[in-house]
């Protein structure tokens, strides 16, 4: 059983007339986040506001009769979703230190598109109310103090025994089998052509990544309803309970880091679901009693960027070793190559 959000068909309908809103007078939203664009016919480029050091002008496009977006230099578009509401959320999570959640993009649409002040103006003049496509959406969202987590409901998926589609990515049936990796094999399912990861936290599953396992399938990665990944971090329980060293931590990007690291013989590993940490990312360690990470960011460009926010946040709380090795992705590298060219030369660390 996997918890997974859902939204009534009623909700859904009062999207689609907020996202007709902002696209019937975009040049509002992108004036108001502070954005250079230029349009070309149906299209609005851009560089790139979500990932630092974007300076091409084209990097990013917004489709006017799509209605979607995309980031052709980093892909940004496949962490926050293709629609306007995730383009919104990914320049607003970049202002700011942690990803936002998704009432918070519905609080700032209402506030740049004047809806309080649109009702007031109309109980002002006493004429007939006129109906406002936010409102709804402002009664489900900004009742007393915001509820990030959507309603959740339980639905059964049937999955395989195993994730075929990550075995044929060279990670070990019995390491999936350990962290409970598994394919969905419903055909009916809307989850069908994805691997099922699931997320515990305090012992318990409060949730799943769903990964696509086919190439045309968008968005690459989808997370259950009510499940703020900023909040946690992979493998946290494992790594504390039963990691070799309680004083150190190997901090990684992502799930498959994790996975590989545990095939290499370290159990103490923990993933932060994307490049950067979250302010309760970081105080949930603080907390844990550690006092050192390895920390293992992929050797691109972004994950390089990474290593510099990651010092400049946890440098004054943790002894923080930062391991050269060759190759790009932690999570494609050879076990034998882990072990030789990153574990070595770690020996006296711990």
């Amino acid at each position: 059983m996997i918890e997974m959000g859902n939204q009534t068909k009623d909700k859904t309908l009062d999207l689609k007339k907020v996202r007709q809103i902002i696209f019937d007078d975009i040049d509002v939203l992108l004036e108001d986040l502070g954005l250079e664009y230029e349009q070309e016919s149906d299209n609005i480029f851009m560089s790139c506001p979500i990932h630092e050091g974007s300076d091409n002008k084209h990097g990013l496009s917004i489709s006017l009769s799509k209605q979607a977006w995309r980031c052709w230099t980093r892909g940004c578009h496949e962490e926050f979703n293709t629609d306007i509401f995730g383009f919104i959320r990914g320049v607003l999570s970049s202002k700011s230190a942690d990803v936002v959640s998704f009432s918070d993009v519905l609080r700032y649409i209402c506030k740049v598109y004047n809806v309080n002040d649109a009702k007031t103006k109309n109980a002002q003049d006493k004429t007939p109310e006129v109906k406002d496509p936010f409102r709804d959406i402002v009664k489900i969202f900004q009742k007393k103090k915001e509820i990030d987590k959507p309603p959740s409901v339980s639905i059964e998926i049937k999955t395989l025994d195993h994730s075929p589609y990550f075995e044929a990515r060279g990670f070990d049936r019995t390491t999936l089998s350990h962290f409970g990796v598994k394919d969905c094999s419903d055909n009916l399912s809307p989850m069908r052509h994805r691997a099922i990861i699931p997320i515990y936290s305090c012992s318990s599953k409060i949730g799943y990544i769903a990964r696509a396992t086919k190439t045309w399938l968008q968005p690459k990665y989808l997370f259950s309803g009510g499940l703020v990944k900023t909040d946690h971090l992979y493998n946290y329980d494992n790594a504390i309970e039963h990691g070799q060293d309680k004083s150190c931590l190997f901090l990684v990007e992502g799930q498959g880091d994790v996975w590989k690291l545990y095939e290499a013989g370290v159990i103490n590993a923990v993933g932060l679901f994307g490049k950067d940490i979250s302010k309760t990312q970081a105080m949930t360690l603080k907390r844990s009693g550690v006092t050192k990470l390895v920390v293992l960011t992929d050797n691109d460009q972004a994950g390089r960027e990474s290593k510099i926010k990651i010092n400049r946040k946890l440098g004054r709380m943790f002894n923080l070793k930062f391991p050269h090795f060759s190759g790009n992705d932690l999570g494609v590298m050879a076990v034998d190559k882990i072990k030789d060219n990153i574990l070595l030369k770690l020996e006296g660390y711990f």
